[in-house]
């Protein structure tokens, strides 16, 4: 509800700024024409620099959607809005060709999207800025930064988690794959608070979302488990040290999160953690905690087709096909239900990525016989 009233708020203040009517703007020349395209230019922006095509699409639609509920209160004359009908492909696990087609209306002028491309940094790369985040911030903020690394989860998940989504006593551990090695075995737990999606209420400051299960590394689990033990037991008695009798009974009660300030034992919030997370020399550029959740889905995807390494050894067509089958069936089994997607087109950038990264620059170099010279001679 916050993104739907900043959105709105966005178009009211440039149509105030701007001296445009609301009550008799048209689409073509005034939110596609000029508020679409200043931002689109960056005349419309913070920064000054071009706004990318998602969020000019959703504040434009925002626009759209408020001229045409003021029509329909009869507080000005018709908004017209063009749309064409289109056929897209979405996931599905019941057709034979793994996906649908289904039909939707697309406005016309909408900003088409540049695809995506990924960049990942080297995984020393990755251990040097840990290493600096250890160094400024402190040990339970690297847990809480290698945590998004290795889970995938969004910073508000991370921030969110409570004490007991790690069951206190090991034996009450979900190993998804008790006969693996230790070092690879995997912890089930379950998310809901801080997810993403619909709003079931509220909790401790969390919302509540839709729930799902993700696996997490049982080394991952361990230092959890250490953390809590030792660390968090220090921060949590800051926490309640000033407090006597039920003060200090209803203090307790309010810490149920996993990952407490060191300096007083209060929780962490979102914005911490993405300050901490860039708070120093990056990796890259434009490294963030999503990127983070980029960096684990292409690390999975890496992994598991370097099991399939007797593909390269068919023909180049064939080789291609089944790793792009393969690859496929990774995003959809392992990556996008730990990601929390429910769209594929949010997690074909991973294909890409790979499939980049398996690109064999073409030579000339041992590709085709040299031409006879002697053809015609007698």
């Amino acid at each position: 509800m916050n993104n739907y009233a900043q959105w709105l708020a966005n178009f009211l203040e440039w149509a105030e700024l701007r001296g445009i009517d609301i009550f008799s703007c048209d689409y073509a020349t005034h939110v596609a024409g000029r508020y679409q395209k200043e931002m689109l230019e960056g005349l419309w922006s913070r920064t000054g620099q071009g706004l990318s095509a998602t969020t000019v699409n959703v504040r434009v639609q925002q626009a759209c959607d408020f001229l045409t509920w003021l029509t329909d209160k009869g507080n000005r004359p018709s908004f017209e809005v063009p749309y064409d009908i289109k056929t897209v492909k979405v996931g599905s696990a019941v057709s034979s060709i793994g996906h649908l087609d289904k039909i939707v209306r697309v406005r016309k002028g909408k900003v088409r999207p540049t695809k995506a491309s990924l960049r990942m940094p080297a995984d020393d790369e990755v251990r040097q800025w840990l290493a600096r985040v250890n160094k400024r911030f402190g040990a339970t903020q690297l847990l809480m930064c290698e945590t998004v690394l290795l889970t995938a989860m969004r910073r508000e998940e991370v921030v969110s988690l409570r004490l007991d989504t790690l069951p206190e006593r090991r034996e009450d551990w979900h190993i998804a794959n008790p006969l693996a090695p230790a070092e690879q075995q995997q912890v089930r737990v379950n998310l809901r608070y801080g997810t993403k999606g619909p709003s079931y209420g509220t909790d401790h400051g969390d919302k509540i979302g839709p729930s799902r299960d993700i696996l997490i590394p049982l080394t991952l689990a361990l230092r959890w488990h250490e953390y809590r033990r030792t660390a968090r037991n220090q921060a949590f008695a800051k926490w309640v040290k000033d407090a006597k009798g039920t003060a200090r009974l209803a203090r307790a009660k309010q810490s149920v999160h996993l990952f407490l300030r060191e300096s007083d034992g209060a929780r962490f919030k979102g914005t911490e953690l993405y300050s901490a997370w860039t708070g120093v020399t990056p990796p890259i550029d434009g490294w963030s905690p999503h990127q983070g959740r980029h960096w684990w889905a292409c690390s999975i995807l890496w992994r598991e087709l370097k099991k399939h390494q007797g593909i390269a050894s068919l023909s180049h067509e064939t080789a291609t096909a089944l790793l792009e089958s393969t690859a496929l069936s990774i995003i959809r089994l392992q990556i996008q239900p730990q990601l929390g997607h429910a769209q594929d087109s949010t997690t074909m950038i991973y294909l890409r990525w790979v499939m980049d990264m398996l690109a064999v620059p073409l030579s000339f170099d041992g590709e085709a016989e040299p031409e006879d010279d002697t053809e015609g001679e007698e």
